[in-house]
C-alpha cells in the first residue's frame, strides 16, 4: 500500500489486503438509501450484534440520525466498493461524543458479511483514530455483546482495555496524543506504517 492520507477530508481510494479497491469518504446527507441497502446485505447475526436486536431495516428516524452527521461531534465515514457499478456501501464507522464528556466518544463499526476478515474494519478504525486525535478526543468507547467473542478479540488485538459494564463488554481505546511515538498494535503499526496524516 503506497503512502496514504487517511484522514484526507474529502476521502481517499485504496486497496484492500486481497486487491479489492474501496473508496472511503465522510457520510453525507444523502447516503440514506446506501446505509438503508447495507443493512439489507449484513446478516441476521451481524445486525443483532451491531444493535443488540434483531432489527431487519432502519427506520426514517435512524436513517436521519444516521446520515445527518456534523463531523464534529458525530464523526462518520464509509466504505463504498470503487470498481462495482451502484458503488454499494461495504462497511461504516462513526463515533459520537458523550455530552457530558467531550473527550470520550462512543464508536461503532460494521462491515456487511461480505466484507469481513479482509481489513475493511481496521482502515475504518484507523480513519475514526485520527479523527478523534485531531479533535481531542481521548478515548474510543465502544460496547460489545459479551458473546460477540470476535469483535472483543479484534479489538483487544488493536489496542483496546475491555471490562465488564451493564451486562455489556465496554471496550476502550486510549488516542496516543502524540502520533510520533504510537505504542505497538495492529491498529496503530497500521497508522504508522503508511504515515497516515491528520489533515
Amino acid at each position: 500500500m503506497a503512502r496514504q492520507c487517511f484522514d484526507h477530508p474529502h476521502g481517499f481510494t485504496v486497496a484492500l489486503k486481497d486487491g479489492e479497491t474501496i473508496d472511503f469518504r465522510p457520510v453525507k446527507p444523502d447516503d440514506w438509501e446506501v446505509i438503508q441497502n447495507g443493512m439489507y446485505h449484513l446478516s441476521r447475526k451481524s445486525r443483532y450484534f451491531r444493535f443488540f436486536t434483531p432489527v431487519i431495516k432502519l427506520t426514517d428516524s435512524q436513517l436521519h440520525y444516521f446520515s445527518e452527521v456534523d463531523q464534529q461531534d458525530h464523526v462518520a465515514w464509509i466504505a463504498v466498493a470503487h470498481d462495482q457499478a451502484d458503488h454499494p456501501g461495504v462497511g461504516i464507522a462513526r463515533f459520537i461524543r458523550f455530552k457530558n464528556d467531550p473527550e470520550v466518544a462512543e464508536f461503532a463499526v460494521t462491515v456487511i458479511d461480505k466484507y469481513q476478515k479482509r481489513g475493511l474494519g481496521t482502515l475504518l478504525m484507523a480513519i475514526l483514530y485520527l479523527k478523534a486525535h485531531r479533535q481531542g478526543v481521548k478515548i474510543l468507547r465502544g460496547f460489545v455483546l459479551p458473546e460477540n467473542t470476535v469483535a472483543t478479540h479484534w479489538l483487544e488485538r488493536l489496542g483496546a482495555c475491555g471490562k465488564f459494564e451493564n451486562d455489556l463488554c465496554q471496550m476502550d481505546i486510549a488516542v496516543c496524543r502524540d502520533l510520533a511515538h504510537l505504542p505497538t498494535s495492529p491498529l496503530l503499526q497500521l497508522i504508522s506504517d503508511h504515515r497516515i496524516k491528520v489533515m
